[in-house]
């Protein structure tokens, strides 16, 4: 599917969301697309937020497009050259790995420089019987754009656009040819 009929299909303020991608995009046409929605609750109110990725040969456009009260929307907009991506990670769900078959789920991670998720525990030593503070360990990752698809909930057509974006991203990114 490409990706202004996504966008469309997706069916969150589509005309404005195509709007804001074409001005970021200028003439360049999308190589691939991902688009997810998502609802979020706030003090007994339901918002919904659409995130979209649109890889070109040159750069990376991240819109991230949020439902206001009183019915309007807020999108805003990332525009980052493909040479800023520090790197992706993937996470692939397979129901029969055996035979490397079955992909119902990838999470993409994309490291644009800029945001890091940093996740805490508490430190512990080896006496099980100690009481004392150890402080805090932790881990930081780089979390600027993630998207979780699952063919179960988005469709297989969205997961197999997501193995699209990771195809051209791989190969903008010099380690697969096309």
């Amino acid at each position: 599917m490409d990706t202004w009929t996504r966008i469309e299909r997706g069916g969150f303020y589509p005309k404005a969301v195509q709007r804001a991608l074409r001005r970021a995009l200028g003439t360049a046409e999308p190589l691939a697309t991902l688009c997810q929605v998502d609802t979020g609750f706030d003090r007994g109110s339901v918002f919904r937020h659409l995130t979209v990725a649109s890889l070109t040969d040159r750069a990376i456009v991240q819109l991230h497009v949020d439902e206001m009260d009183g019915g309007s929307a807020t999108i805003a907009t990332a525009v980052h050259r493909v040479g800023d991506i520090a790197g992706y990670s993937t996470m692939e769900v397979y129901t029969d790995p055996e035979n490397a078959s079955g992909l119902s789920e990838m999470t993409i991670a994309l490291d644009l420089k800029g945001a890091r998720r940093l996740e805490l525990e508490p430190a512990r030593c080896d006496d099980p019987n100690c009481m004392a503070d150890h402080g805090l360990t932790g881990t930081s990752f780089p979390d600027d754009m993630t998207f979780r698809i699952s063919a179960a909930a988005d469709g297989q057509d969205a997961l197999d656009e997501a193995m699209v974006f990771v195809d051209h991203l791989a190969a903008l990114m010099g380690t697969r040819s096309e």
